[in-house]
């Protein structure tokens, strides 16, 4: 007997003692490529496994992505957010009419206005309030100071005026709490221009000052 057939012999047994406790045998079937005949080295007889392992496709999030392409608007709406001692305030809402229509802003932050459509996410406009960005670790300092708790601070935050949508929200995705703003967004709600307001803004939509906090989201 040669040694290939005794390879064979103790290849067909180890299957068979796999069968007897309930294994499957076809974790080790070969590819049509594979051969079980010896190497031409002498070495052993390798027989792949079938089949093999699939890499993950990507990181699993339960959070949607930003929809795409980004919503395009001619009016859209300024809110004027506070953020106060850990409570976000919603001040006002002003609706404002732009030259030619404008597609939603894709940055990073902390914080998102979301516009859902039933379970559908139809629009998601991310932002920073000043000074309250998402902190990270820093290895070697455990005790960084935290100012969160006593901070007071505000933002203004342009989002498309659209005809769709049945709920708008305030997602603070650092602690994952959320809050629901007004939509679809009563004419006695906004602000006019002339009104007293959020004060100018800035490319940014920051509001330039300060004002009494308004009604708590």
């Amino acid at each position: 007997m040669g040694q290939v057939d005794i390879v064979r012999n103790l290849l067909r047994r180890t299957l068979a003692a796999l069968a007897a406790v309930g294994l499957s045998a076809a974790l080790l079937c070969p590819s049509a490529s594979d051969s079980l005949a010896a190497a031409p080295d002498g070495g052993p007889i390798v027989v792949r496994l079938n089949p093999a392992p699939k890499p993950p496709s990507g990181p699993i999030s339960k959070t949607p992505p930003d929809p795409t392409p980004p919503t395009k608007a001619k009016a859209k709406y300024l809110f004027d957010l506070k953020y106060d001692k850990g409570d976000p305030y919603l001040v006002s809402i002003r609706k404002l009419e732009l030259h030619a229509p404008e597609e939603a802003p894709r940055v990073m932050g902390r914080f998102a206005l979301e516009l859902f459509e039933g379970p559908t996410l139809i629009e998601r406009v991310r932002f920073d309030f000043p000074m309250l960005a998402v902190q990270e670790a820093d290895a070697g300092y455990t005790s960084p100071p935290r100012f969160e708790p006593k901070l007071t601070t505000r933002v203004g935050v342009f989002f498309p005026a659209l005809s769709k949508g049945t709920r708008l929200e305030l997602w603070d995705r650092a602690t994952d709490r959320r809050w629901e703003l007004p939509w679809p967004i009563p004419a006695s709600a906004v602000d006019t221009p002339a009104a007293k307001g959020p004060g100018d803004a800035g490319p940014d939509g920051r509001a330039a000052t300060a004002a009494d906090a308004g009604t708590r989201t």
